[in-house]
């Protein structure tokens, strides 16, 4: 989503695009998963709250196949990729405090309010990507060095230790007897910033490695992700009488699952037919864009009355999403033919 190379890969752009629409549906399907639990609005709901759960982490997916396949100045690396999202991510930012500022009532002391909370990562909740991957950008060097350097082995190590530890745990934690290891457990587990590292290593094995697993364990791999959310909300949320998100946590093993079979399967093509690959290749190209501002439109469309409630989310959902995606795809391509604003801001 965010990083730009000279030469683009049409697999990795139908990933970036299928993350960003991914995004998308969570943050509208979301109204309706916390209504009453159990009827149809909030099942459909669900179903489509379960399918896309892996957006964030299969843009550092990405990130890994693009970036540790070649070598990257830390020049150019902090000096374009890290300063490009610094300035994209308090720029948006601001602009985001303004929107809310003006609806609310514009004040001077709003105004320097507003300027404390960006410059202090006070941002809105979504932009935890652009934090974690200012993170990932300067551990970037480091995890190079380990992938020029290691075996087969010391990667599939890698891949285990951060799968227990990132991936796995966080799920365990809440089940016995790991729920009454407190100590034990929280010790152990890695947070969603080192998660994410493992993600980019992840990427960038399966777009090295990836083509010996056949595609039909890719299959597998997503369908039993979908499913295990599905079925795991929908069971213990019935249970209890209200949502459980335990299986739809971005980075539990059920995402995880789904992450790698999609992006194993979408690595798996070997030809990519002209026009879905322009049409992907141009939404990629959007999604940083989608990504910073498509709340500002949910929020309008919330004010006159469309959101996922306002009939079955089976078909509301996707409506909504199209209606988002295409209107923050149209601010991209304004923006997108201004200089500066189109290498610096989207």
């Amino acid at each position: 989503m965010s990083q730009q190379l000279n030469t683009r890969d049409p697999a990795l752009d139908v990933v970036r695009a299928v993350a960003i629409l991914m995004v998308v549906t969570i943050h509208t399907a979301s109204p309706a998963l916390y209504g009453a639990v159990g009827t149809a609005h909030w099942w459909t709901a669900l179903f489509w709250g379960s399918l896309v759960r892996p957006a964030v982490p299969l843009f550092f997916m990405c990130t890994g196949a693009l970036f540790l396949s070649r070598d990257i100045s830390l020049k150019k690396l902090y000096g374009k990729n890290f300063l490009r999202i610094v300035i994209v991510m308090l720029f948006w930012a601001m602009v985001a405090r303004l929107y809310r500022l003006v609806m609310a009532g514009f004040t001077f002391e709003g105004l320097w309010q507003a300027v404390q909370d960006v410059l202090l990562f006070r941002h809105e909740s979504h932009f935890y990507y652009l934090h974690l991957l200012l993170l990932v950008y300067a551990f970037l060097p480091m995890l190079q060095v380990f992938v020029r350097n290691a075996n087969r082995k010391n990667m599939l190590y890698a891949l285990g230790f951060w799968f227990v530890t990132g991936i796995l745990l966080p799920l365990l934690r809440y089940f016995p007897p790991f729920s009454l290891m407190y100590p034990l457990e929280g010790w152990y587990m890695l947070n969603m910033a080192y998660s994410s590292i493992g993600y980019v290593l992840l990427g960038h094995c399966l777009r090295q490695y990836g083509g010996r697993i056949s595609r039909r364990w890719y299959a597998i791999s997503l369908l039993a992700g979908f499913l295990l959310i599905l079925v795991g909300t929908g069971i213990m949320s019935l249970r209890v009488g209200t949502l459980v998100e335990i299986f739809l946590e971005g980075w539990s093993l059920c995402a995880m699952l789904i992450a790698f079979g999609l992006f194993g399967l979408v690595l798996s093509v070997k030809e990519w037919k002209t026009l879905p690959v322009r049409f992907t290749g141009r939404l990629s190209r959007a999604s940083l864009c989608i990504y910073l501002i498509h709340g500002v439109f949910l929020e309008v469309l919330e004010k006159v009355g469309l959101t996922a409630n306002s009939f079955l989310p089976l078909i509301s959902v996707p409506v909504i999403v199209i209606i988002i995606v295409v209107l923050n795809w149209l601010v991209y391509e304004v923006l997108a033919r201004i200089p500066i604003v189109n290498r610096w801001l989207v």
